[in-house]
């Protein structure tokens, strides 16, 4: 049954507050009938950024435009609004949990984590990853992303020592400006508007993909259901690396552990390891309870040799240039420890992508 498009959600109580993110609120809520529905619906005047509206716009007419063989891979759209607010209405998948939290609590073993990756790259490089018309605008979204990152560095008290030539993790760094420009005359960003376009998933994150909470079958893995596509710059479609990317952020741990601050860090408030000046350091803090199931479990090699299968080698320098960019989308709306690790990040992937 198609979505209804209203000019306002349809009335609910909210039953349970699943994301509160930053740019948009995600919960499950219970219609005057008594169904749930998951509602995803923008903040306002609360958003931590200008995507908020427009991205939950992109994700409706992502979800609504699925083709049928893919619709199983996703869950269903009921409604769609966008006037005082704008979201959309999704199913409510009772029973399931995201695969961040299977991560976390060491549900899978590592063949369970391989099947899920293995039926995830099937389906997402076979199927999702067609070739897309759409106008390529990652390049100017990378360089745009880029621009505030350093400005957000130029004028934070505690983040500009990261503006000049520093170590990150005893890799040398070149000034960050003479990093931008030789980034902006480099063919590696060309590349990414230049090579074929896929449509992209675009927030390929674990915790964007869903499985029954307890089910001990052979096929538990396969089970796997896909939500809120498109990046929070709005990207939808453009080079296959980019899902891979966003992926293997999460999957490998890193990402988990710069939200929830799980790391070690040094340079800022205390001297670098030998004491010079400017050297900095990050890492996730392994010895975490909360880390052990990324450290005991691998989420992410049988997704890359899968991508290699379909694709050929990952472009090192393309591959650093997104990790690069992720990092900065966060450096300037997040702070504390998280934003030095991010800023941190958003360094030495430059330094790397420009070898």
């Amino acid at each position: 049954m198609p979505a209804s498009h209203l000019p306002s959600p349809c009335s609910a109580q909210e039953v349970q507050l699943l994301r509160d993110g930053y740019w948009d609120r995600t919960a499950i809520v219970a219609l005057d009938d008594g169904s749930k529905r998951v509602r995803k619906i923008s903040k306002g005047d609360l958003s931590a950024g200008p995507w908020g509206r427009d991205n939950l716009r992109a994700e409706a007419n992502y979800l609504a435009t699925l083709e049928s063989h893919l619709q199983d891979f996703f869950a269903p759209l009921f409604a769609t609004w966008d006037e005082a607010t704008t979201g959309y209405d999704m199913g409510y998948m009772d029973g399931y949990v995201d695969v961040g939290q299977i991560a976390r609590q060491q549900l899978f073993n590592q063949d369970q984590a391989e099947a899920m990756q293995g039926y995830l790259g099937l389906r997402l490089f076979q199927q999702l990853h067609t070739s897309s018309t759409a106008k390529p605008i990652l390049v100017e979204n990378i360089k745009s992303t880029l621009k505030k990152a350093q400005l957000c560095l130029q004028e934070h008290a505690q983040l500009n020592c990261l503006l000049g030539q520093i170590q990150v993790n005893d890799l040398a760094v070149a000034p960050l400006q003479d990093q931008l420009q030789a980034i902006y005359n480099s063919q590696v960003l060309a590349n990414f508007d230049t090579s074929p376009q896929v449509r992209l998933h675009g927030d390929l994150f674990l915790e964007n993909m869903l499985l029954p909470a307890n089910d001990t079958g052979a096929d538990w893995p396969h089970k796997l259901i896909l939500i809120d596509p498109i990046s929070v710059a709005g990207i939808g479609a453009g080079h296959p690396l980019f899902d891979l990317g966003k992926y293997e952020s999460y999957a490998t741990g890193e990402l988990p552990a710069m939200r929830q601050q799980r790391l070690v860090l040094q340079g800022f408030d205390e001297p670098s390891f030998d004491g010079t000046a400017n050297r900095y350091h990050w890492a996730i803090d392994w010895h975490d309870d909360a880390m052990q199931g990324f450290k005991n479990i691998n989420w992410h090699s049988r997704m890359r040799e899968l991508y290699i299968q379909h694709y050929g080698p990952v472009d090192t320098a393309m591959y650093e240039l997104l990790q690069a960019y992720f990092a900065a989308a966060m450096v300037v709306c997040t702070q504390g420890r998280e934003q030095q690790a991010r800023a941190l990040k958003m360094r030495a992937s430059l330094q790397l992508a420009l070898r």
